[in-house]
């Protein structure tokens, strides 16, 4: 007999949508854990305590398939945000030689030198959104390290689709009802021309790379040549919606985090005087690895993917029945960690609203108690790519320039591609 626990009523999400003032930690603590929060895509369980989360990511993952697939599966069709079973295992199988190891550290001083270079066109006195710096660093560093083109022409190109494409974000996208063309208008139109127009510039740069793939270290270059246990490739539709997952992914999210980062250090002077206290004496030019292993810095990195995590929400769909904390849940089913409320549990960090990096210097946290990145057999490829990155830039932006934070009020959040980002892109200005 199944059992769904209690939760709000059945436009709750949608409320939540225009309303983000009301988050997961709210119906947690108003509904217990775990609770059941109604979707477009039927009814979601979130676990919040550890123990739930930790059920959900061990479980044997034939348990479940993408949830993602719902809603992204019209946008990146074979993406490994969708794919489930053995295709998603052999897609993870391929992408993941190039986040890890010398590889994903060969793009330490790319990230150094693209946050240095867009730092420097602030004008000091004058306020600006640091959202359009980060934005701007991330996208060229995931440009050149996804498509490894390093002229400036190219790059410009690349850009400018790719702006164009997040301009054409919007989350009714995401609703199959409104996936159609309608006569060329609307959003789903909208996006689909800037999707098609940004993929043939894709299978343009990927016909002139199988040409010479020799010693290239891009992702894209090491994407097409990489093989399965079979000596079966990707398509060409396959590197498409990978390439453009991991653009969107990297870009994005990694711009938002590192936002939210001078937000919280500007808004907590002894925080931001500690980590100066740790990176000034460092050399301008010391090695990215070096700088990576900095602890204070990893620790405010660490507390600010705490307080602002990715997703909020990490889930998956029951292929199988399944028992979350103590609930029998039917097939078809949502489950999700709930890594907003998670990361809020009192227990576990006390005085969960304090932006408090020192936490992460006294304890270890175990990936069900900590989980930015989501977990288990579909935990974010990218992850340790967007940590070094963010670390380097934050150390490549702090060591030269100090800002002012021009916020008065508590930053809200604001919807943003895949994300949840701060609302008005947190105000600054460089001080003279």
């Amino acid at each position: 007999m199944t059992s769904l626990p209690k939760g709000p009523g059945k436009f709750a999400l949608l409320r939540m949508m225009f309303d983000l003032s009301k988050t997961l930690a709210d119906l947690a603590r108003e509904y217990g854990d775990p609770f059941t929060l109604p979707s477009a895509f039927g009814p979601m369980v979130i676990a919040v305590a550890p123990e739930g989360n930790k059920e959900i990511f061990t479980a044997d993952p034939d348990t479940f398939t993408a949830s993602a697939a719902d809603s992204f599966g019209r946008v990146i069709r074979t993406s490994v945000l969708v794919t489930s079973g053995a295709e998603h295992k052999r897609q993870r199988k391929l992408l993941m030689p190039p986040f890890h190891g010398q590889r994903m550290r060969s793009y330490g001083n790319l990230m150094k030198v693209r946050a240095r270079e867009w730092a420097a066109r602030l004008a000091p006195g004058n306020p600006f959104a640091m959202i359009y710096t980060t934005q701007a660093i991330t996208l060229d560093v995931i440009i050149e390290a996804v498509f490894g083109v390093d002229q400036s022409e190219r790059v410009q190109l690349f850009r400018t689709e790719i702006l164009a494409l997040l301009e054409a974000f919007s989350p009714f996208i995401f609703l199959k009802p409104l996936q159609h063309e309608f006569g060329g208008l609307g959003p789903w139109a909208r996006f689909q021309r800037g999707f098609r127009k940004l993929g043939e510039h894709v299978y343009a740069l990927a016909a002139e790379r199988r040409a010479n793939l020799n010693g290239r270290e891009d992702i894209l270059s090491l994407l097409l040549s990489a093989k399965d246990d079979e000596g079966k490739g990707l398509s060409d539709q396959e590197i498409l919606d990978q390439l453009l997952t991991l653009v969107f992914a990297g870009h994005e999210t990694t711009a938002v985090m590192l936002a939210w980062a001078f937000y919280l250090l500007h808004k907590n002077k002894e925080t931001l005087e500690k980590l100066h206290a740790e990176i000034d004496p460092v050399a301008e030019d010391a090695d990215p690895e070096s700088i990576a292993k900095l602890p204070y810095l990893e620790a405010v990195v660490n507390e600010t993917l705490r307080l602002y995590p990715p997703v909020h929400v990490i889930h998956r769909k029951l292929a199988r029945p399944f028992t979350l904390l103590g609930h029998a849940l039917p097939v078809g089913t949502i489950v999700a960690a709930g890594a907003f409320a998670t990361h809020r549990v009192e227990s576990i960090y006390p005085e969960p609203e304090r932006f408090s990096p020192e936490r992460f210097l006294n304890k270890s946290y175990s990936p069900f108690e900590f989980l930015p990145f989501g977990g288990g057999a579909r935990r974010c490829i990218g992850a340790a790519f967007a940590i070094y990155e963010m670390k380097l830039v934050l150390f490549s932006i702090l060591k030269l320039y100090r800002f002012q934070l021009l916020e008065t009020e508590e930053v809200r959040f604001a919807h943003r591609l895949g994300t949840v980002g701060p609302k008005g892109g947190i105000r600054m200005m460089l001080e003279k």
